[in-house]
């Protein structure tokens, strides 16, 4: 397990919006997601900035300034969005996390949980698609095109998902969806758990992420013993939706 923190935030920023880095001393690197304007991670020992293409230098990230401090809005992203013209609703954070090596050990999930091996790809291509899912990205994740995957399921369709969104080459963000009618049933632990242990294989670091309003995604870090690392920010992009 990696232990430095700067090095933690750059690679989940990588991982999850894309980083170009900039020339020795030319500024912060760019950010490639076209839906952001910038993005901010921190921790108590670390400060990571990037900038989408073309957006201007805010100047220095918070450092005497602006001690860490969770959920509290970095002030380089105020001056940032409001050089932009925006205002503070176009700011969004949440908490991030590091699955340890060993998952906490907790209760099974309530409901069979299937995985992206060979058995549980042949079943997932008969289950009802979610609607929430497009059917050309239903297959891509089924086929395992889009990662690894677990699944819990009930009368024939998945009420619980857990995939990887954004991964790199060394690194696996998780995204998990859960119906509404079964989230609070500790489903989503178990099934982010049986994730972990496939993408496991495949990448060096799993990453956690959500926003400071989910209570719930934040229960099952906690329930999970995932290790705090800090908060990511971004500016979303005029234009762009909350969530999208």
């Amino acid at each position: 397990m990696y232990c430095d923190e700067e090095f933690l935030l750059r690679l989940e920023t990588d991982t999850v919006h894309g980083l170009v880095a900039g020339a020795a001393g030319d500024g912060p690197p760019t950010v490639r997601d076209d839906k952001v304007d910038a993005v901010f991670a921190w921790s108590p020992r670390a400060r990571v900035l990037a900038l989408g293409s073309g957006v201007p230098d805010p100047g220095p990230v918070p450092g005497p300034e602006q001690e860490y401090a969770p959920g509290e809005t970095p002030r380089v992203l105020v001056r940032l969005s409001k050089a932009l013209g925006r205002g503070s609703d176009a700011i969004e954070g949440g908490p991030c996390f590091v699955f340890p090596e060993q998952l906490a050990a907790g209760t099974p999930g309530p409901l069979p949980v299937i995985v992206s091996d060979t058995a549980g790809r042949e079943v997932a291509c008969r289950l009802i698609r979610p609607d929430n899912w497009e059917p050309d990205e239903w297959e891509e994740l089924t086929r395992g095109e889009m990662g690894e995957w677990a699944m819990a399921v009930h009368d024939n369709g998945p009420v619980s998902i857990c995939f990887s969104p954004a991964r790199s080459t060394v690194a696996a963000e998780a995204g998990i969806w859960t119906r509404a009618d079964f989230r609070g049933r500790r489903i989503a632990p178990a099934v982010v758990a049986a994730w972990s242990q496939r993408e496991r294989r495949n990448k060096e670091v799993l990453f956690y992420s959500t926003t400071a309003a989910n209570r719930a995604s934040q229960s099952v870090a906690r329930a999970l013993g995932l290790v705090p690392l800090g908060w990511i920010w971004t500016v979303r992009r005029a234009g762009c939706q909350e969530g999208t």
